[in-house]
């Protein structure tokens, strides 16, 4: 229905903007012509120079070229489509040798993908802000530059200013949420 109720506007405004097209046609085409952009007085000078110094090249430039309008018609351009590869398969193994980069799989058949070096994934990401949370002795900067090919500036930003989220609940929880949330559950912890 939708569809339908926005085609009556365009229905009825077509007969407007094919009214009399042939003569703001002709209308358009009877202006004159735009005016060139103005130029500096000393290239209006050099020209000057020029057309008095060499009248025959300001005449060769208005006249067409017959010999070079026939060396343009026998131009021919033939192009052909680049070889397919034979399979993603070579693709596949070709961007692997490259040493900067690295394959992070995840389990996931799907979810592969080529990282490279000095990058993370946002997989990767949070299972490092996870692991410094629960043990920042092991996990510092250091080892996460190390564990990841990080410059060592990146990976303490990383760790200073890239917090995961905290849920924290003040108070009582309400009833219909605290049956969600797991049963028994009376306050917040």
């Amino acid at each position: 229905m939708g569809s339908k109720l926005s085609r009556v506007p365009r229905m009825g405004l077509r007969p407007m903007k094919n009214l009399n097209v042939e003569a703001r046609a002709h209308r358009l085409l009877d202006q004159d012509k735009p005016n060139p952009a103005p130029q500096y007085a000393s290239t209006k000078e050099e020209i000057a120079r020029v057309q008095k110094l060499h009248p025959e090249i300001v005449k060769q430039q208005q006249t067409k070229d017959v010999r070079l309008d026939d060396f343009l018609k026998q131009v021919r351009v033939e192009s052909y489509d680049p070889e397919p590869k034979a399979s993603a398969e070579e693709d596949r193994t070709e961007s692997l040798e490259d040493s900067s980069r690295r394959l992070v799989t995840s389990g996931d058949a799907l979810d592969v993908r080529i990282v490279r070096e000095g990058r993370m994934t946002v997989k990767q990401i949070l299972e490092v802000l996870i692991r410094h949370k629960k043990e920042p002795d092991v996990w510092t900067a250091e080892k996460v530059a190390q564990e990841f090919n990080l410059e060592h500036e990146h990976a303490d930003g990383l760790l200073t200013y890239f917090k995961t989220f905290e849920v924290k609940a003040f108070g009582q929880i309400p009833e219909e949420i605290r049956e969600q949330l797991s049963p028994g559950t009376k306050e917040a912890p």
